[in-house]
């Protein structure tokens, strides 16, 4: 598995099984930047899942 946290990014999402990114939803920055990733990644290809954190866990988004 690859965590990316703080705005990290990498070239090598298909080396591995699973991907991960982490942001602060309540950071417009770190919104913006995860919507950029979220549209080069599914530009490239690879299969994405989006979940947000709830007040009973986390909900499947998109």
């Amino acid at each position: 598995f690859l965590f990316l946290t703080d705005g990290a990014d990498s070239g090598a999402l298909g080396d591995f099984s699973r991907c991960f990114t982490l942001f602060d939803g309540r950071d417009e920055a770190a919104v913006a930047h995860a919507r950029t990733q979220w549209k080069a990644w599914k530009d490239a290809g690879h299969s994405l899942t989006y979940w947000q954190q709830a007040d009973r866990g986390w909900e499947k988004k998109g």
